[in-house]
């Protein structure tokens, strides 16, 4: 074999960025480059392997057959090429671990911890990508994640971290002004704040408890789960909040939770990662994680 005959390392780049991000823009936005220059980079990479790597359908980008395969033997490689890049880059001594989880989460249970972790580990550099997005760990070359759901994610090695339990909650202010002590009379005493991305929670909460649910006209729509929150802290009416994302907050005094009420349990949230051997940092961030959950 020519050992000297390597690819262009911009058309590798640029092909991964695309296999990575299925669209050209986001590709460039990756790379910090214009997407005609990701186009390019992919045309002159399929020209120097003589076949087709990318194909449009429907007006979406598409690997094809051989773009699959190719993409299969050379993403670990470059994964690993990143991984050493980072390690070289990073101050001397520090190790990094990528971590994703959806933004309440983060706000709501990691970043109040987080400092614990530093003092303890102060060699791991702990990278935090925030998303509502389920991403591909092997593809985003990421370590480790954190998912809420059923556990049954057949690919990745996955360790129950906490049940997600509903409990309703109000500001303190609203308790007392109102007289409230149960969940039927916050109901019909003050504003019913919705998270609409989980649009019928309460009718689900309502029914595990044999109530009538809230009716149209005394809800409130919130586009998220953090503005709902934000709205109940401000007294604008009774939310369900999750445990433990609210603790904090009902440790504060900034939220009170009403009378007699267990809360409803939903999911669980789990640490999942990829099947592989865990490097030392990354088994460091992992058994922490569990350890702040017993």
């Amino acid at each position: 074999m020519d050992q000297d005959r390597f690819p262009s390392f911009g058309g590798l780049k640029s092909f991964y960025a695309l296999a990575l991000t299925g669209s050209a823009v986001k590709a460039a936005e990756r790379l910090n480059v214009c997407a005609s220059a990701i186009s390019h980079q992919v045309k002159t990479l399929e020209r120097e392997l003589g076949v087709r790597l990318v194909e449009n359908k429907g007006g979406k980008l598409r690997l094809t057959t051989q773009g699959e395969q190719y993409f299969d033997a050379i993403k670990g490689p470059l994964r690993d090429l990143l991984q050493a890049t980072d390690a070289i880059r990073s101050n001397p001594g520090r190790r990094r671990v990528s971590l994703t989880l959806t933004p309440s989460f983060a706000a709501g249970w990691l970043l109040p911890q987080l400092q614990r972790f530093q003092l303890k580990h102060p060699d791991i550099e702990l990278d935090l990508i925030t998303t509502t997005r389920v991403l591909d760990l092997s593809r985003e070359n990421i370590d480790l994640a954190i998912r809420r759901g059923r556990g049954n994610w057949p690919d990745y090695e996955v360790q129950p971290l906490m049940r997600e339990v509903l409990i309703p909650v109000v500001a303190p202010q609203v308790f007392k002004s109102c007289g409230l002590r149960t969940v039927e009379q916050a109901l019909k005493a003050t504003r019913v704040l919705v998270n609409t991305t989980m649009a019928h929670e309460w009718d689900t909460y309502c029914e595990a408890r044999s109530i009538p649910p809230p009716p149209a006209n005394s809800r409130f729509n919130l586009e998220t789960y953090e503005l709902t929150i934000q709205a109940a802290r401000d007294g604008l009416g009774v939310t369900l909040g999750r445990k433990p994302l609210v603790d904090k907050l009902l440790q504060s005094g900034d939220l009170v939770t009403l009378e007699g009420d267990a809360g409803h349990d939903l999911n669980t949230y789990y640490v999942v990662r990829l099947p592989s051997e865990m490097g030392m940092a990354v088994r460091c961030v992992h058994d922490w994680l569990l350890a702040q959950a017993t």
